[in-house]
């Protein structure tokens, strides 16, 4: 029997981490490419991750040497990152608070960070134009100077849209997660999205499906 859930995906860190584990390698091999590139103008050692949530991406920074801090809205999901920051030897580095605003003392530093970079889209859960110019002064003012903020977002299509959902699911040991994102309607005007995620988790003795319902802010390559 499937026991559904009402509920955000975020409160669920360990399902968000598994599926999302398949990117880890090709996104961590993008960053230190990057990081890499970069150092010809600054040695890039420090490193921050503003909606870090389960911390996956710091963790395998982490391991590549790296000093990682994160930060997010989520209880549960900083918890996780730090559990395994310190399952594995390095310091619990993740903090509560909003990406919007946020200075170093919020993040226990002193020194600013010589890199940031947010991925899957997190940039867009801040749905007005002054959240997010204020993330980015926010994150500015937290970098060295000459820094470099890699921000990964989807852009919409011009014209329909080729692809309206997406599907994909992954399995680690016994437990299965499947997933399936779709958007509900449209705000053009005020470039406003509704979205439903909704992840199934099936162990061999449990089966639960999590829906989740929340706000994007829209872009395009003619409205970034």
């Amino acid at each position: 029997m499937t026991r559904q859930i009402i509920g955000s995906i975020y409160d669920y860190p360990n399902l968000y981490d598994v599926l999302f584990s398949d990117l880890c390698r090709s996104e961590i091999k993008f960053l230190t490419f990057i990081f890499q590139r970069f150092n010809n103008k600054k040695n890039i050692r420090s490193v921050f991750e503003p909606a870090c949530g389960s911390g996956r991406l710091l963790y395998h920074l982490a391991k590549c040497g790296f000093d990682v801090a994160g930060l997010d809205l989520n209880p549960y999901a900083v918890a996780f990152c730090n559990r395994r920051l310190k399952r594995y030897g390095f310091r619990e580095s993740a903090n509560v608070g909003n990406m919007v605003s946020f200075s170093l003392a919020d993040l226990g530093r002193k020194k600013k960070f010589d890199a940031a970079f947010n991925f899957v889209s997190s940039f867009l859960h801040l749905i007005t134009e002054a959240d997010a110019r204020q993330h980015l002064h926010t994150v500015a003012d937290i970098l060295q100077p000459n820094s470099i903020y890699l921000l990964g977002i989807h852009l919409k299509p011009e014209g329909e849209s080729v692809c309206s959902q997406e599907r994909w699911s992954i399995r680690r040991g016994s437990l299965t997660v499947k997933s399936h994102l779709r958007p509900l309607s449209q705000d053009k005007k005020k470039r406003i999205e509704m979205i439903e995620f909704c992840v199934e988790a099936e162990t061999p003795k449990k089966r639960y499906n999590i829906i989740d319902r929340f706000p994007f802010r829209m872009y395009s390559a003619r409205l970034s």
